[in-house]
């Protein structure tokens, strides 16, 4: 019989209701048969003339009908349904016995409306069906390659993947191109962020409606207690991405190796004066790195090894440390420290020794080296404040105190007129002006002999 019985209009009566009688007839029929189908028979149901399977209840066969139209649609089902005959027939016979949920499978099959195809998950959550896995694998490598930037990285994907055979309708699956363009939308949905002056992760986490996980989550390698550079940029993800793709490679890359400057203080060049030796030369190496990327950012560059090509060259140089100074009626030597006029000549004041001449200049006027020479001293010093003394070799000392600030450090060598600090009030000091002494074998000197 016909599973969609036709139905005819009744004629309006005034005593009597033959589609009420039709209906109670038909009723009684379904019943009977169903009856007697559980004790002596079963309900095959044919698409197109052949078998597809039997059911112990033609409830059954509604059933899965009714199933087939929510799944693929009223209009769609309705259109096939001349193709389903539904006849009883008897226990025995070849045609599978099966429930209504294995045939409804079995007609979405035989009316074309199910078809078999692959479904992709990502961590466990169905995202796209293919029409088979060959178009699934080609997929997946696609998304790998275009964010692969070294050539021979290994690339895999953080999340779980899992590929499944499923019958699905012929709308759900998706083909290979639309798919990575989806795939693509999503990973690259995200903005860039420069960190500025003052930042931190939770202004800025809060500043995007973020929490701090998320803001961490997003820029693998970043520690919560991380010192932020200014300029540096951050990523800004609202979502995880649909797929992380995580490559890594062996990189290698030439770099050079800078040279070393050696210095040689002599004792018979005049101080200030410099003579290169032996001009230096970088060298080269090869060095190997691990570099791990996350759809295509760098996220780590760890150095493995280096193996050196060419060993660098180290730059002699000659420095001299003698200075001719001038006699107490001589035409000066040293070069004047700070512009200004003296306001505190060198010797005794209120009973003591003023070891140095005061120069008045406002605060923060440059300060330079009265002569080349080794900085010995840079820092507090008592009540000279911030101080700085430079060694000219052969005994002969400058001193430069209640300095603002220093632009030099202990160590390093300096040239006759080099900036070395800025004027100031620091230690015991009245105004801003820079006390400035000439110390010969550790006794000072009235400087004005020597400027």
């Amino acid at each position: 019989m016909d599973w969609n019985l036709p139905r005819k209009k009744s004629a309006r009566v005034r005593r009597s209701n033959p589609l009420g009688a039709a209906v109670f007839l038909l009723c009684f029929v379904v019943l009977v048969s169903s009856v007697w189908s559980a004790k002596n028979g079963t309900w095959a149901v044919s698409v197109d003339g052949q078998p597809v399977a039997r059911v112990f209840c033609f409830e059954d066969v509604q059933q899965a009908l009714s199933s087939l139209h929510v799944r693929y649609g009223e209009a769609e089902v309705e259109a096939a349904r001349t193709r389903v005959k539904v006849a009883q027939v008897g226990v025995d016979g070849d045609i599978p016995l099966v429930g209504p949920d294995e045939l409804e499978h079995r007609l979405a099959e035989a009316l074309g409306l199910a078809q078999n195809a692959t479904a992709l998950y990502i961590d466990g959550k169905k995202q796209f069906v293919f029409a088979d896995r060959a178009t699934a694998l080609r997929f997946l490598e696609r998304v790998k390659k275009s964010y692969t930037v070294e050539d021979g990285a290994e690339a895999k994907f953080l999340e779980e993947i899992r590929l499944a055979a499923v019958k699905v309708h012929r709308d759900e699956v998706i083909d290979l191109e639309r798919a990575v363009r989806l795939a693509r939308e999503d990973i690259e949905n995200v903005t860039e962020y420069k960190i500025r002056e003052g930042d931190t992760l939770w202004d800025i986490a809060r500043m995007h409606d973020l929490t701090v996980d998320a803001l961490l989550a997003s820029n693998p390698g970043l520690q919560e207690n991380a010192v932020l550079r200014i300029g540096e940029p951050l990523v800004i993800a609202r979502e995880k991405p649909l797929l992380t793709v995580v490559t890594t490679a062996h990189v290698v890359e030439n770099r050079e190796i800078p040279y070393q400057t050696v210095v040689r203080r002599d004792p018979n060049m005049p101080a200030g004066q410099r003579k290169v030796l032996e001009p230096g030369r970088p060298g080269q190496e090869e060095v190997t790195y691990l570099v791990i990327r996350q759809n295509g950012r760098l996220v780590a560059k760890e150095r493995l090894e280096a193996r050196e090509i060419k060993a660098p060259v180290t730059r002699v140089e000659v420095s001299g440390s003698k200075i001719v100074l001038a006699s107490r009626a001589g035409s000066g030597q040293l070069a004047w420290p700070v512009r200004g006029t003296v306001v505190s000549p060198f010797g005794m004041r209120y009973g003591r020794l003023h070891s140095g001449i005061d120069i008045a200049a406002g605060t923060g006027t440059p300060v330079v080296a009265a002569e080349g020479g080794r900085v010995i001293r840079c820092g507090w010093h008592g009540g000279y404040g911030i101080c700085i003394d430079i060694s000219h070799g052969g005994g002969v000392v400058t001193r430069y105190a209640h300095l603002s600030r220093t632009a030099v450090s202990v160590g390093r060598e300096v040239q006759r007129g080099q900036r070395i600090g800025a004027v100031g009030s620091t230690g015991n000091s009245t105004g801003p002006h820079l006390h400035f002494e000439v110390i010969i074998n550790g006794q000072p000197q009235n400087p004005l002999n020597y400027l």
